[in-house]
């Protein structure tokens, strides 16, 4: 019986993921019915797929056994089977004729949704699932708060009902539609990507490819991780997918392992700032800002590049230090486990960028909608990745070749599905969140004390901002921490003469800080592991080789034209903003001088220099710090050439 379960789940987990998939591609191609309706169909399913994944993987409830699990999951699934037959069969009436006055059946509905998605954050989000938990008692109990965060208390019907069967908030709400609409388009390139094995071969082509040559090879891991961060904004999967090649090698060159993880680990994090898929937070903002994505992607590429740009020179000066006399045998070991690059791997590779440039194109030269420009570059990206693979497949035979077609398509059904269930999840408890704020009057009131503390001045409400935002970033998703920094402080800082991308954006970036910082820095759990290090030191090394991200969250204030316009304002912004990185990064890496007195001088002025560069409010004294700078930096390269 155990085996027989055990068998049917994968054909579950595939024919219910294709579910997903064949609803999700419709509303792309058709936008039937909008988003709202869509997302009461794709969050139950969700849930499904992520109940049967955990049923297979044994990480449902694993001290109750395989047939209670069993059991467990089946009525899982058959509750959110009937969740979708009735939201969608009554969806005119939740939304109009009983909105405000539901029945005994929507309310019994209401109950079911409430208690799955606080499952799945007990599961999956503690801190959240706490968060929800006292925001009801908070919500129902106000009288009992004193002072200004007292209130008369809502019934626990209104608590329930506006988290779920209002389906303008809550489960349903603003975020979980975002997740159903836009980001779900844009995922479809990651899903096709691992479905016909891109990202393997984006890996395998960089790596193998520059991993001879000694003075490069520790570049393969920022190049590789790169790479794959146009499609994920996720940076632990790409730590995992890229670091189990990258790191080794970087330790065969003489690396020490720390510092090999915190290489691997910084490029990876790259990803949730990396256009044209950054993290889910970049979406939301759009959203928040009430423009395109597209908008939000073309000022995503500068700070993406300053942020590549240092760490690669960081690594550059790191790879100066550390690789001396290397045993080739070592390197080879390492190589050999990619495998050989074949010519898909090479098509593979230019497909991928031709499909993403085609992808942005689509959305800034012809200013096609981005789900309609998603769907048509990911549509050609997976008929001509199949075509090479018919053609270029090493089996023999026609039947071989369908075989791996068929194969394909069922990872790339598979894989995007997977990718989307916990972000789907995760937004509709997000939701639940938001919403618990919002009924309880709280969100308004923190709001206005934020007004209050912004009249101390701009520094202090700047302060603020990041100290909350790095409070709640210890515990909470980067989305999370986003969201309730966006909403709670950004308006207030809005108001008082803050340029609202500016604000947007130091809210993303203290957001993305999350995932450097312990200790929810996943990404420095999977490269530490890896790499055989400490996960303290991996993530203290992490956190300094990611210290552009810290620079660009507050340069912003300084050099605003990194994000406010596209155009030769920021293109200077970027150069100056880049310098003074470099600057930085030259004197945490560089060495000037045997002398220790001068070497520690000549790095304590190129750190000045860079921080002037950065933070200095006289732009004509930032191009002068700057032009000082430049040849300093050239001088510490030809040092660090000479003396490493």
């Amino acid at each position: 019986m155990h085996k027989a379960i055990s068998k049917v789940i994968p054909l579950l987990i595939f024919i219910f993921s294709l579910a997903y998939f064949s609803i999700s591609v419709y509303f792309f191609s058709t936008g039937f019915m909008g988003t709202m309706y869509i997302v009461l169909i794709l969050v139950p399913l969700a849930f499904i797929v992520y109940v049967l994944r955990s049923l297979r993987d044994g990480t449902l409830y694993p001290k109750l056994g395989f047939k209670v699990n069993a059991l467990i999951a089946a009525v899982y699934i058959a509750l959110c089977i009937y969740l979708i037959y009735y939201l969608t069969s009554e969806y005119i009436n939740l939304i109009w004729l009983r909105a405000g006055a539901f029945n005994l059946a929507d309310k019994i509905v209401a109950v079911v949704v409430f208690l799955l998605m606080m499952e799945y954050s007990r599961r999956e989000h503690k801190v959240l699932f706490y968060l929800n938990l006292f925001l009801m008692f908070y919500c129902v109990y106000g009288w009992l708060f004193p002072g200004v965060f007292g209130h008369p208390g809502v019934s626990w019907e209104r608590v329930i009902t506006s988290s779920t069967v209002e389906i303008k908030l809550g489960t349903f709400g603003t975020y979980a539609q975002t997740g159903a609409g836009i980001i779900g388009a844009f995922m479809l390139i990651l899903g096709v990507a691992i479905g016909v094995g891109v990202q393997e071969s984006i890996v395998k082509v960089i790596v193998k490819g520059l991993g001879r040559r000694v003075s490069l090879a520790p570049q393969t891991a920022v190049l590789s991780s790169m790479a794959l961060a146009t499609s994920s904004g996720s940076g632990a999967a790409i730590s995992t997918l890229t670091g189990q090649f990258t790191i080794p090698l970087m330790k065969s060159l003489g690396f020490p392992p720390a510092y090999a993880a915190s290489v691997e680990g910084a490029s990876a994090l790259g990803g949730l700032i990396m256009p044209p898929v950054m993290a889910i937070a970049a979406f939301l903002m759009a959203d928040f800002l009430g423009v395109s994505y597209f908008e939000v992607m073309a000022r995503g590429f500068a700070p993406a590049f300053v942020y590549y740009f240092t760490i690669a020179f960081s690594v550059y000066l790191m790879t100066l230090r550390y690789v001396r006399m290397v045993k080739a045998e070592r390197v080879e070991d390492v190589l050999s486990k990619l495998g050989v690059t074949r010519l898909i791997d090479k098509l593979n590779f230019i497909l991928f960028f031709t499909c993403l440039a085609a992808l942005i194109y689509l959305m800034g030269g012809l200013w096609w909608p981005e789900m309609r420009a998603a769907l048509t570059a990911t549509t050609a990206f997976l008929i001509i990745a199949l075509t090479f693979r018919v053609i270029l497949h090493e089996a023999s035979g026609l039947k071989g070749r369908v075989f791996d077609l068929l194969k394909c398509l069922r990872r790339t059904i598979e894989g995007f599905t997977l990718t989307l269930v916990d972000l789907m999840l995760l937004l509709a408890v997000l939701g639940i969140m938001i919403n618990l704020f919002t009924v309880s009057g709280w969100l308004l009131k923190l709001g206005m004390m934020m007004m209050s503390l912004g009249e101390a001045g701009p520094l202090a409400l700047i302060t603020i901002t990041f100290i909350i935002g790095m409070f709640l970033g210890l515990g909470l998703p980067p989305s999370a921490t986003y969201i309730l920094t966006a909403i709670i402080i950004a308006p207030a800082m809005i108001a008082l003469g803050f340029n609202p991308w500016i604000t947007h954006f130091y809210a993303f970036f203290i957001a993305m800080m999350s995932e450097y910082t312990p200790p929810t820095s996943l990404s420095a759990a999977v490269t530490s592991r890896i790499a055989g290090a400490s996960f303290m030191e991996t993530m203290l090394r992490t956190l300094q080789v990611s210290i552009p991200i810290f620079f660009l969250t507050f340069t912003l204030f300084n050099w605003g034209d990194l994000v406010i316009e596209p155009g030769v304002k920021q293109l200077a912004a970027v150069l100056m903003v880049t310098v003074g990185c470099l600057g930085v990064s030259l004197a945490i890496y560089g060495k000037l001088s045997r002398r220790r007195a001068l070497d520690i001088a000549l790095r304590g002025a190129a750190m000045a220099l860079g921080l002037m560069v950065l933070f200095h409010p006289e732009r004509t004294l930032c191009i002068v710090m700057a032009l000082v700078l430049i040849p300093l930096l050239i001088l510490g390269v030809r040092r660090s050439r000479k003396l490493y």
